[in-house]
């Protein structure tokens, strides 16, 4: 035990403490910037579109009489995808031939070819953007305090059918518990 309290030994013993400190802080610094450099990606996107939909979707049923409080999760199938322009050409050919004994045949060529539209915005050139079709839902759960009701249940059914324009066997509809 006198061997382990020795001046070289707690050197040695706070230098390590004092290194085992700054790996843990590291990892937590650089942790940070990951997070949020995720913003843009496709999951990223898929997420917070989701998150969109669900904060209409409690604004709008909590709005129905009867239903209380609600929470909406939402999954979806597909997230948005972004069409843009493009220059599409198309060539066709005929050519017609006669052959010994009088028949004929005919020739048909079709081509088709397509170049992304760009233009600059300042000093850089990025495709023209059409248009951007929206992510697909998949399916809906909605959780209400006033779900236990059949009238009410039924409201919330026929909301989120017309808000989400899918059918009512990917809805689903529960009581939230506790009354809360």
């Amino acid at each position: 035990m006198k061997a382990v309290l020795k001046p070289q030994n707690l050197r040695l013993l706070v230098l390590a403490l004092i290194g085992v400190a700054l790996i843990l802080v590291g990892t937590f610094v650089s942790a940070r910037p990951k997070s949020q450099g995720a913003e843009g990606t496709p999951i990223a996107d898929l997420v917070e579109q989701a998150r969109l939909i669900e904060a209409a979707l409690e604004e709008a049923i909590g709005s129905i009489r009867g239903v209380g409080k609600v929470r909406a999760r939402v999954t979806l199938s597909s997230g948005p995808e972004n069409v843009y322009a493009e220059n599409v050409t198309r060539s066709s050919t005929s050519q017609t031939e006669t052959l010994e004994g009088g028949q004929m045949r005919q020739n048909l060529s079709e081509n088709e070819s397509s170049q992304p539209v760009s233009g600059r915005f300042g000093s850089s050139e990025t495709p023209l953007l059409e248009r951007i079709i929206p992510g697909q839902v998949a399916g809906c759960l909605i959780v209400a305090q006033g779900a236990s009701a059949s009238g009410v249940k039924e409201d919330i059914y026929r909301a989120a059918q017309a808000l989400l324009g899918i059918p009512l066997y990917r809805i689903e509809v529960a009581p939230m518990k506790g009354g809360d």
